[in-house]
């Protein structure tokens, strides 16, 4: 398959799937022919082939992935299209889950929304000092949080969203979002070694320990409360349309006339500054 909005790359058993459109910050786009469709092709192609042991998700640019591709997304006007949007976004999270193979996330720079949805479906999260995560969408009235609580837990997932501030690696790491933190320069040379150890292990036992987990995660409740969220998550999207600025004004109006340069301008009127305050001690 000849990939539009990513790049593919091979080593010693473990396939390396690169997002590679910086210019748009590695923003996800939805439906055909987007990157999160050849995304779900690539992990299909991982699964199918017996020399993969492991994947290896990361980015090209200055960014992991700064959320959803809002531009080029289809206007959702009734209850049904809000339903539809977020059946799609089910449907892309259950089918990642689905891979059998590991897949480990790199991730540095901006992780953003969509990003941080996709990061949770991941097995392993691996950030760059300097990665940033945040669940901004919350600031425009969407929603976005439901992926994570497993993760995080309610009141992190909360702040996220409630705020829509953004949080360090560090803080990250100390709440669950991601295994280990890297120095940038080394982040990917210390996630490709990671994925060489998965890969030289007996991999039918790789496999079925995956499996395991991620059904004893599921039936332990992560599944039921998924589908609790989802369906606030359709509640919340359906009402975005009337979700407004501090001067007034919809948000979704100001993306159609401005764009997102005028939508992050209405957006960052809310507040400045951080409220969380970065700690400097280091999770043990």
């Amino acid at each position: 398959m000849a990939f539009q909005h990513l790049l593919i790359e091979r080593r010693a058993g473990v396939l390396e799937v690169i997002l590679d459109q910086p210019e748009k910050l590695n923003a996800l786009g939805i439906g055909p022919g987007s990157n999160r469709e050849e995304l779900l092709a690539a992990l299909s192609m991982a699964d199918a082939d017996d020399d993969v042991g492991c994947v290896l998700l990361r980015a090209n640019g200055r960014a992991f992935c700064a959320g959803g591709d809002l531009s080029g997304a289809q206007p959702t006007e009734t209850p049904l299209d809000e339903h539809l949007f977020n059946a799609e976004l089910v449907r892309f999270y259950s089918a990642m889950r689905a891979t059998a193979k590991p897949v480990i996330a790199a991730v540095h720079g901006l992780c953003l929304g969509a990003g941080l949805g996709l990061v949770a479906q991941c097995d392993i999260v691996v950030a760059a000092d300097d990665a940033r995560f945040g669940l901004v969408e919350g600031r425009i009235g969407h929603p976005g949080a439901t992926e994570i609580v497993p993760l995080v837990g309610a009141a992190w997932a909360k702040f996220l969203i409630l705020t829509g501030e953004l949080i360090d690696a560090a803080t990250a790491r100390r709440i669950g979002l991601v295994l280990e933190t890297t120095a940038p320069q080394d982040l990917t040379t210390r996630c490709q070694e990671l994925a060489r150890r998965i890969t030289s292990m007996p991999r039918a036992a790789v496999l079925l320990n995956k499996a395991g987990i991620s059904n004893m995660n599921d039936a332990m409740g992560v599944a039921a409360g998924r589908l609790v969220g989802r369906a606030y998550d359709s509640l919340t999207k359906s009402m975005s349309a009337v979700a407004k600025a501090p001067d007034g004004r919809a948000f979704a109006d100001i993306l159609r006339e401005e764009g997102m340069t005028g939508l992050k301008r209405a957006r960052d009127a809310q507040y400045s500054g951080n409220w969380l305050v970065p700690r400097n001690d280091k999770p043990s």
